[in-house]
């Protein structure tokens, strides 16, 4: 009887076992997926404010990774969904290397496609004292967006695009109402009154803290990695700033009076891999 019942309990450390090196495996496969994969996700706006329709490529979080010689297979998608122009939203390099070869490598390549614009993340930010960072990207033909805004013409009729660096609302501190955000803003939402807007903003925490309050006909964001590992019926698992299971991980928000896409991105800088959660292009259609 004892015999039998030690048998009977190996088999269960066994069968555990197995279940447990199944599940490593898997995982290990999905991070290998999720880390070479991307994903065309499509969105739809529409909007009274315009007649013609638009379409824009968002991107953002590449992380210096390359999809191929050259980030050849993320060219190859975007140029296969015809955007009228790109958004690149920020941390396409690594905060701790001034090495961003692999930014200016692909830019050319975004603006053969379409009028590539581009607004700067927390990646970013360190090189613009310590490099030529933003100069070099001005070089590739870049529309390079630091708290100002651009007209973008499509059938006669005009679209304002914005980009702002930084903004100093938290939910700790009191407004600072003296800076150049602050003014970018107040003149990119008086040009809304005319004009269908895009504001380009890598971190849609700012959208919680206070820009949901402000009228913006469109705000696209990046810096969440889509919560890093996305658990199936909830959704992301920990974002920067938000902390953990983000409300604004990934996907479209709206309030009574602004609209936001945030997109997962294109990798990663984390020490924690991206899980169940492919890198993404979002292709947002307006009027389509």
């Amino acid at each position: 009887m004892k015999k039998s019942i030690f048998f009977i309990s190996n088999k269960k450390i066994l069968i555990f076992f197995v279940i447990l090196f199944t599940l490593i495996i898997a995982l290990i496969c999905n991070i290998i997926y999720c880390y070479n994969t991307i994903n065309v996700n499509y969105y739809n706006i529409n909007t009274q404010k315009l007649k013609t329709n638009l379409r824009i490529a968002v991107i953002s979080d590449l992380h210096i990774k390359d999809y191929g010689n050259n980030n050849e297979k993320l060219v190859e998608i975007i140029k296969g969904e015809t955007p009228d122009i790109i958004a690149v939203l920020g941390d396409f390099t690594i905060k701790d290397s001034k090495n961003y070869d692999v930014v200016l490598n692909l830019m050319p390549h975004l603006v053969s496609i379409a009028p590539t614009y581009y607004v700067l993340g927390n990646h970013e930010l360190p090189l613009i004292d310590t490099t030529d960072f933003v100069n070099d990207i001005k070089s590739t033909g870049v529309y390079m967006l630091i708290n100002e805004s651009i007209y973008f013409e499509k059938d006669g009729e005009e679209i304002i695009i914005g980009g702002i660096k930084q903004y100093p609302y938290y939910d700790f501190e009191s407004p600072d109402f003296e800076n150049d955000e602050r003014y970018f803003l107040d003149d990119f939402i008086k040009k809304e009154e005319k004009n269908f807007g895009i504001l380009l903003c890598h971190y849609p925490e700012y959208f919680m803290w206070k820009f949901k309050e402000f009228n913006i006909d469109l705000m696209l964001c990046g810096h969440t990695h889509g919560g890093l590992i996305r658990i199936p019926f909830i959704g992301g698992f920990i974002a920067p700033e938000q902390g953990l299971f983000p409300k604004y991980d990934m996907g479209y928000f709206e309030s009574d009076t602004a609209k936001m896409i945030v997109t997962s991105g294109l990798s990663t800088s984390n020490i924690i891999p991206r899980i169940n959660n492919p890198g993404e292009v979002c292709i947002v259609d307006i009027n389509k």
